[in-house]
């Protein structure tokens, strides 16, 4: 409980707005306590001296402050219910924000260890629920059910102490058997956020998948694994629903006997003359208070319990210390040479991926990897990129350990050209300001022209302000890549690495990004991972690697002359 309560204050603190929960207190222990003495005092006037005096007049003006006191309650109600909800998107807006950039800045290794399914259920369903916490659940858990509850109980044992003691004695009981089921609840929760997760696991490899599960003709099978997953989904809710309501009864059950306890005992000092009627009125009708705002509060209890697991998945992802440090480490002015020098990696820590892999690329010069699927040509490229760090050896840049340098000013002197084409979010010149603000549309023209694609451009509507993100079909898969290309152009960076940006396209787009290739790559250290034979032949090396080592390297007529396994593997067409 200690550490409970501890976590709770952590997450207080990290949440913010203090001064906004402390105002929102402020109105509504203000207004509950309004309720509490105005009430019971105009109810008295009006029983015990208006209506047997027969003052009409009296009557008339208590019935009128009444109204206003019911005015300022509802303002208040209001005010208090305005604060809670735009509390409630700023916390969440704010811990969406922190969360995302924690997401920018954690290592690569992350994204290997947890499934997309895993991160979408996190960043969409965790943060909402976590920015509930304070500005809904808690405020209505605490201070619109504990605080009005005590108020509540303070007023009732001015009445009568020995009756309000037992009253107070049956809903500590009803609490207890509540904090016993809720721990169960607590674990459902849990298991139903687990099923949850892989629910989504599934949905989201079905549409990333789409293709390649009507190709396999599997799409009953996928269709089935879905469905287990959401009769175990059902079974968990069930169960959750079967212990709310039973620590709900039960605690309905116990407090309800509070009601027999004041007609009994107030009864008995009504009829001797020891209480006065209105008394026990006020005993019955503020004990049904106490019963609303417990229960009030033990209904928030299954949301609460959610809000927190939500709000110490956040927490603990927020203190994740596995993250990039870009701005460590000296500046890199120019890269003028890369050299590898026996290094080894592995990206699962058992299974190594690259092994006693060296080479050196001096300024201008071109180096082809290629080799089957799995050889390790990609993991050179996240290396080189500092996505990830070797296990052994070194990585060299000017003659330097590159791990001397910052990641950030490593990064800006790579182009990256991926297999798979990125259209960011914006038109044609926003997708290529993102990387260069200061690049003029004169100078993006010029670019394009290089890139063969201008003309096309020019002929859209909007020509180079087309928002190519809501119209996606209007560029083929070719032309989509020169985007890509045009960015990296655009950083005007030392090296530059394609990985695989033919192995997907026609011929025709092919002849498109073979004349991009050699404007991006013109005066310009260059890595190109490819299997097509147009794309590697005219470099200055060629390395063939098998299995995370290198098998053969040199230039294609020295590899065909040797007639080794590039020979072979050119001859099988597999390059």
């Amino acid at each position: 409980m200690k550490e409970k309560v501890k976590q709770i204050k952590e997450m207080y603190k990290f949440s913010g707005y203090h001064k906004q929960f402390i105002i929102l207190f402020t109105i509504i222990v203000t207004a509950a306590i309004v309720d509490i003495i105005t009430v019971p005092y105009i109810t008295r006037q009006i029983i015990d001296f208006s209506i047997p005096q027969k003052n009409v007049q009296a009557l008339i003006m208590w019935c009128i402050i009444y109204t206003i006191f019911l005015l300022i309650s509802c303002y208040t109600t209001l005010k208090h219910c305005n604060m809670r909800s735009i509390l409630e998107r700023k916390i969440a807006r704010d811990l969406r924000q922190k969360v995302f950039n924690k997401m920018q800045d954690i290592k690569t290794k992350f994204y290997d260890e947890n499934d997309t399914g895993v991160i979408l259920q996190f960043l969409n369903s965790d943060v909402n629920e976590a920015g509930r916490m304070f500005a809904d659940i808690i405020t209505e858990m605490i201070f619109m059910g504990i605080i009005r509850f005590i108020i509540y109980s303070i007023f009732l044992l001015f009445i009568d102490i020995k009756i309000t003691l037992i009253i107070l004695f049956l809903y500590i009981i009803g609490y207890i058997v509540t904090i016993y089921f809720n721990r169960k609840t607590i674990d459902l929760i849990k298991n139903i956020r687990k099923v949850n997760i892989e629910i989504y696991s599934k949905v989201n490899e079905g549409i990333q998948g789409f293709l390649t599960i009507k190709i396999l003709n599997i799409i009953q099978k996928k269709e089935e694994e879905l469905q287990e997953l959401l009769k175990d989904y059902e079974k968990l809710n069930n169960k959750l629903e079967r212990n709310v309501s039973i620590y709900n009864n039960l605690f309905a059950f116990i407090v309800s006997l509070s009601t027999i306890v004041i007609i009994y005992f107030g009864g008995i000092k009504v009829a001797t003359g020891v209480m006065a009627y209105v008394e026990i009125m006020l005993l019955i009708e503020f004990n049904g208070f106490l019963n609303f705002n417990f229960k009030w509060f033990i209904r928030h209890l299954n949301n609460f319990n959610n809000s927190f697991i939500s709000f110490s998945k956040v927490l603990n992802f927020l203190k994740l210390e596995n993250i990039e440090k870009i701005e460590e480490g000296e500046q890199l002015q120019c890269i003028n040479s890369i050299e590898f020098s026996d290094v080894e990696f592995s990206y699962t820590g058992y299974e190594k991926n690259i092994e006693a892999y060296s080479f050196k690329l001096s300024k201008n010069e071109k180096i082809a990897l290629v080799g089957r699927t799995g050889s390790g040509k990609t993991t050179v490229a996240n290396l080189l990129c500092r996505f990830y760090e070797p296990v052994k050896g070194e990585i060299k840049i000017n003659g330097t350990n590159y791990l001397k340098y910052s990641i950030e000013s490593i990064r800006k002197k790579i182009g990256y050209v991926m297999q798979d084409t990125y259209i960011l979010k914006g038109t044609i010149i926003d997708n290529i300001r993102y990387v260069n603000k200061d690049i003029t549309q004169e100078e993006i023209k010029s670019i394009f022209k290089k890139l063969k694609l201008h003309d096309k451009i020019m002929k859209f509507k909007d020509g180079y302000n087309t928002d190519i993100s809501s119209n996606p079909d209007i560029l083929s898969t070719g032309e989509k890549q020169m985007i890509n290309f045009a960015r990296v152009m655009a950083m005007n960076c030392d090296i530059i690495i394609l990985d695989e940006v033919t192995s997907a396209l026609s011929y025709k787009s092919e002849e498109l990004v073979n004349n991009a290739i050699k404007e991006v790559t013109k005066d310009k250290m260059a890595i190109i991972i490819a299997h097509r034979l147009s794309t590697v032949k005219s470099c200055n090396k060629i390395i063939l690697m098998a299995n995370g080592r290198i098998i053969e390297q040199g230039n294609h007529e020295e590899l065909i002359d040797k007639k080794g396994e590039y020979y072979k593997l050119v001859n099988s067409h597999n390059i």
